[in-house]
């Protein structure tokens, strides 16, 4: 488990590591659940490179993207449309919330973030507490069993999985290779 997850990001992001790039097909599955933005709020846990936060803002959300990495955020602040999205550094796992000026949002998303979680209950409860009513909660995750065995520590196992999802209205799971990608809502 990753102890100090700034330091342990930062480190990669700044030296040049790139993460597998958002695709058409999961933006497309991603965009049949949230539907236009028409204004409502997104945030993009564990923005990155900023992809998926500026996807949200394309189709009309006023998005917010947080990661701990300063250099990710440098990143994806010279990204195309960059002024559409308000990118801030934070750790969402922190005892201090992260800064963010309104809570009610209709879309929270963490794209190859749920893995590294540490407390993961923590983590879906402070989620929760961010979601609007009839809010969408999008999580894209590898699973263990799809992926290599070195790479097992990136994905989540059927008990995560469990955790992930229960507790929830209505879930719905679309497969992508050794993704997974998770449509949640209150």
């Amino acid at each position: 488990m990753i102890e100090n997850p700034t330091a342990y990001w930062e480190t990669l992001w700044a030296a040049g590591r790139q993460y597998r790039r958002l695709t058409d097909c999961e933006t497309t599955v991603l965009d049949r659940q949230t539907g236009p933005g028409d204004g409502r709020l997104a945030l993009d846990i564990g923005s990155g490179d900023g992809a998926l936060a500026r996807h949200l803002a394309s189709r009309g959300f006023k998005t917010t993207g947080v990661d701990c990495a300063p250099s990710a955020l440098a990143l994806a602040s010279t990204g195309p449309s960059s002024a559409a999205v308000t990118f801030c550094r934070a750790d969402i796992e922190s005892s201090q919330p992260p800064p963010l000026a309104e809570r009610a949002f209709a879309v929270v998303t963490a794209r190859l973030v749920y893995a590294f979680v540490k407390d993961k209950p923590a983590f879906l409860s402070r989620v929760r507490g961010l979601l609007a009513p009839g809010g969408l909660f999008w999580v894209v995750t590898p699973l263990t069993a799809r992926v290599p065995a070195h790479r097992a520590p990136t994905g989540i196992t059927a008990a995560e999985e469990e955790l992930l999802t229960s507790g929830w209205f209505a879930v719905r799971a679309t497969d992508m290779d050794y993704l997974r990608c998770f449509a949640l809502r209150p």
